[in-house]
């Protein structure tokens, strides 16, 4: 008797999480073989931590790697769990992780300093691109003050010699700076996003206050602290992705009806929640918001996916074909 390979698509369940990480592994390698990236940063739900240091997210460092950038807190990695801590009490944007770090400590000494979390990106971005960077932050409960300062800046390797990196770096210019008062929210994640035109030669992603001590204008947010003047931060789901990256709702295809088709892109921070799903005729009430999906079609079936970034909006259509072989 010859045996017939199987196919677990075509059986009449839905696929198992082992069945996913596979699919969305074989997606990933596809996109990432044709040269495609969606969300330039590594790690921007600081999700995986580094294998050789638990406490420090993998692919973000300091600007000097000697040097102290935050504290990566999580849900499933002791002691400084999620939500709670002796720093804060907050969940995470999505995922189980965040990253602490510090925008302001008053006077700037050797042992109370600012850091520069920066990320080495999947590749460096490309000349004349519009890129829209995007993320979320959220003042932990101990801090003393919210402040004015935080800014979003891109460079090239010479990031790397920078060695004094826990100092106000006023002499970067960011690329992307909050302008829009005080970051102060202790209890809500606040979303900061923007554009920039990139050069060509930005490697690195680095985030922080890039203003002075004297020019960053501080609001009090927890008198019992106020003898010292710090403002300590989380950062979650950090994202760059081109501003005019087109819409992809999936390949038209054939199915057996009962099969678990996956449709869009693989998962990532930023470019999940840009992502809104419709099931036509329905364009009114999304089915679902995020990169791809799984679907499980009984006739043959027409999906939308409509995608914002940065306020550009771009849509694409897929269609699923009942058959039966």
């Amino acid at each position: 008797m010859k045996l017939l390979p199987k196919n677990w698509l075509s059986q009449n369940k839905l696929p198992t999480l082992k069945q996913k990480v596979i699919v969305s592994l074989l997606l990933l390698f596809s996109f990432l073989s044709k040269g495609q990236v969606v969300n330039y940063v590594n790690n921007g739900g600081f999700e995986i931590a580094n294998p050789n240091n638990t406490q420090k997210p993998k692919y973000w460092d300091a600007t000097d790697t000697n040097d102290y950038m935050g504290l990566l807190l999580s849900q499933t990695i002791t002691p400084y769990l999620v939500p709670t801590s002796s720093f804060t009490h907050q969940w995470p944007v999505s995922g189980s992780n965040y990253l602490l770090s510090n925008l302001l400590w008053k006077p700037n000494t050797p042992n109370t300093s600012r850091r520069y979390p920066r990320n080495e990106m999947k590749q460096s971005l490309q000349l004349g691109k519009v890129y829209c960077i995007q993320l979320y932050v959220n003042v932990t409960d101990q801090s003393s003050y919210g402040v004015d300062g935080f800014g979003v800046f891109s460079g090239d390797t010479s990031t790397d010699t920078i060695k004094k990196c826990s100092v106000p770096l006023t002499y970067l210019t960011p690329q992307i700076q909050y302008t829009s008062g005080f970051i102060f929210d202790t209890l809500n994640w606040m979303k900061i996003s923007g554009t920039f035109t990139a050069s060509g030669t930005e490697k690195y992603l680095m985030l922080g206050n890039f203003k002075s001590d004297a020019t960053t204008n501080t609001v009090m947010v927890n008198p019992t602290n106020s003898v010292v003047v710090f403002c300590d931060v989380l950062y979650d789901n950090v994202s760059v992705i081109d501003i005019d990256l087109p819409a992809f709702a999936g390949r038209d295809t054939f199915f057996i009806p009962g099969d678990s088709v996956y449709l869009g892109r693989p998962s990532d921070v930023g470019i999940d929640e840009a992502c809104m799903w419709y099931k036509l005729p329905n364009t009114t009430t999304a089915i679902d918001t995020v990169a791809g999906l799984w679907v499980k079609p009984v006739t043959t079936t027409t999906y939308v996916v409509k995608q914002e970034i940065c306020g550009v909006i771009k849509w694409d259509t897929v269609v699923l074909y009942q058959s039966a072989i």
